[in-house]
């Protein structure tokens, strides 16, 4: 009998979630050790169950943005990054294994192909992909060009929160999409790009 492959899921949508645990603990050659739907008990779990494979939404709620979120689980010696999302942008997912992950799969497949994926990730190959990941421009959505706005005329997360009625720590994890999607490293290089793309002109529309 081959050996078992220890996996954590961090999956925030509860259907999801259990079709996840379930499917996969039906596989022989995989174990689910734990599941959860919050960034930071997925953290305490990882440094505490050392999963070989962990498969990570990157919407989750918990005080970890999704850039910071994966630079955390992809530091971890003794696991694997096993990205499940149903962000297809090309940008954004290779800003994402740019931070480490082994690989990326969209939520439209089986749990079938994500128990390969996960073999195929504990025996040594990367990166793995869903091979209809769409390979066109970078689309961004109403929400993202309005922050993108507010960022080229300088306004602080505290000031973008108060007229987006929600959070700053909200703000702060859209901003934090937003470079992961445009392949952006910092703040300041994103409000760079929404000033050089025209956000700072008030008459721009989209």
């Amino acid at each position: 009998m081959s050996e078992e492959i220890s996996v954590l899921i961090l999956e925030d949508h509860q259907v999801t979630l259990d079709g996840l645990r379930f499917g996969l603990s039906q596989e022989s050659d995989i174990r689910v050790l734990a599941a959860t739907a919050n960034s930071d008990e997925g953290l305490r779990l990882a440094q505490e169950l050392h999963p070989q494979i962990i498969l990570l939404d990157l919407h989750l709620p918990g005080t970890l943005g999704p850039k910071s979120m994966v630079k955390e689980f992809c530091e971890l010696p003794e696991s694997k990054v096993l990205v499940f999302s149903g962000e297809s942008r090309l940008a954004f997912v290779q800003a994402v294994l740019s931070l480490g992950a082994c690989g990326y799969l969209l939520k439209s497949e089986s749990v079938t192909r994500v128990a390969e994926a996960i073999r195929e990730i504990y025996g040594g190959k990367q990166p793995i992909l869903s091979e209809s990941l769409a390979t066109g421009d970078t689309k961004l959505t109403k929400s993202e060009q309005e922050v993108l706005r507010m960022l080229a005329r300088g306004m602080k997360y505290q000031d973008m929160a108060e007229e987006r009625l929600t959070s700053p720590a909200t703000v702060r994890k859209q901003c934090e999409l937003l470079l992961l999607k445009l392949g952006l490293k910092t703040r300041e290089e994103l409000i760079a790009w929404a000033v050089q793309n025209g956000y700072g002109n008030l008459d721009t529309t989209t």
